[in-house]
This record gives structure tokens, sequence and C-alpha cells, in this order.
């Protein structure tokens, strides 16, 4: 029973993944996920009490899940540069997939009409600098990076990474996503940051 159970929290998860990207956050109603879960709304609220509750699940299935992936990468190996590089190739990978860039972009399609932005940046992006700024900071502590705030040094390294790929792909603006090129980009953004806080 309890794999019959999670069989079916998994696919109202997908099936409300799919609705949200139809048709946005505000537009969705429990009554459409149903339909296309293949389930009744009473099945829905007997896993997940509120539509809230159930893009909050989407999130972190879809989004936070596969960041902390990349983000489980922060481990020094005892090359500092090696494991920021691939923190970022593992970071950049994971950005550019196809599926989390329409996610963001449905995201921020809805963000002034509802409060999914907070609740995405809250699941995703701040997850994220909260890892990193800890990752940071231990760095600093050691002495393999000057004492700044780590917070700081996690948005500036961040920024170096992203660039503007990000921003490209949400706008559907082309872009090149070959390995070696993304490689090159990481290891310019980690030299850079690298060169920015090296230990005095």
């Amino acid at each position: 029973m309890r794999v019959k159970s999670e069989a079916k929290r998994a696919s109202i998860v997908l099936a409300a993944r799919a609705v949200f990207l139809e048709k946005g956050f505000e537009a969705s109603t429990m009554a459409d996920i149903a339909l296309s879960a293949g389930a009744s709304k009473a099945t829905l609220y007997s896993y997940f009490p509120s539509k809230d509750a159930l893009f909050h699940e989407v999130m972190d299935q879809h989004c936070a899940a596969r960041f902390a992936g990349a983000f489980g990468n922060l481990q020094f190996d005892g090359d500092l540069a090696a494991s920021l590089n691939a923190f970022g190739q593992s970071l950049m990978t994971t950005l550019l997939s196809p599926d989390l860039v329409a996610i963001r972009r449905s995201v921020f399609a809805e963000a002034n009409r509802s409060h999914v932005g907070r609740l995405f940046y809250q699941d995703g992006p701040l997850r994220g600098m909260t890892l990193l700024s800890h990752f940071l900071q231990g760095q600093m502590a050691a002495g393999r990076l000057r004492a700044h705030d780590p917070w700081v040094a996690a948005r500036h390294l961040l920024s170096l990474l992203e660039g503007d790929y990000p921003l490209r792909a949400i706008l559907g603006v082309p872009l090149a996503t070959e390995a070696d090129e993304l490689a090159r980009h990481v290891q310019q953004a980690v030299d850079l940051f690298l060169r920015g806080y090296a230990p005095a």
C-alpha cells in the first residue's frame, strides 16, 4: 500500500508540474491538476492541503532537488580551484537544462501576479546561496580565501558563473552550450573569483 501511495503522489506532482507550466500558477486549479492526474480532487487534497503546498512539492522535486545535486559538489578535495570548477560546471549544466529553464520562465511570468516567485526563491536560489556561503566561509576560515562576508562572496561567485547564460535561455536567445564552451566559461569565472579573493 505504501508503494502505491508514493506512486500516486509522484503522479500527482508530475501532473501538477505540467499544468503549472501550461497555465501558470494563478490560472491553474486543483480541478485541472486532478483531471491531468486522473484522480479526484478529494484524492489530491488527501496528499496536499492546498495548491501552494503542491507547488512547493513541484519546486522541491524538480528544482531544489536538482540544484541540491549541483551544490552537493561543494566539497574541498585539496584543490579549491578544481572543487569550484566541478561545482560551477554542475551548476551551469543544471541551470540550462530545458525543463528547469521552462520552470523558471513560468515562475518569472507569474511573479507579479502571485506569491509564487517568493516560494521559488526560498526553495531554490536562497537555499543554494546559503549552502555556497557556508562552504566559502569554511574556506576563509582555513585561510584558502581572504576573510570577507561569505554571503557577498557567494553572490559574487554565482554572478560570475551564471553570466548572461540563464537570462538568454529564459528569453529564448540562442546560445551555445557545448561542454567545452561552458567549461571555459566556468574556468574563467573561477579564476577571476580566486584572484579577487586570494589570501593577503
